[in-house]
């Protein structure tokens, strides 16, 4: 295991545990710009388990609620 995190973090700059939650995060992104889903099914779409750790995790790493960062997306989705 420590093999591999080294290599992880050579190649990739981070941590196996840091890309996942970014990749997390990007999916749920896109997800609430160009879905309907609501914040839970979202959670669980992207394997953050719950709406409060998605909320939690996006305001930490975004700055704003995944409800606010949908709704700066809606104009361009014709919502």
């Amino acid at each position: 295991r420590r093999s591999f995190t080294r290599r992880f973090r050579q190649v990739c700059g981070t941590t196996p545990m840091a890309w996942l939650a970014a990749q997390r995060l990007a999916q749920a992104q896109r997800l609430l710009e160009q879905s309907e889903l609501s914040i839970d099914a979202v959670a669980e779409a992207v394997g953050m388990g719950t709406a409060a750790a998605l909320r939690q995790q996006f305001r930490q790493q975004i700055g704003v609620s995944p409800t606010a960062w949908r709704k700066s997306f809606a104009h361009r989705a014709g919502r």
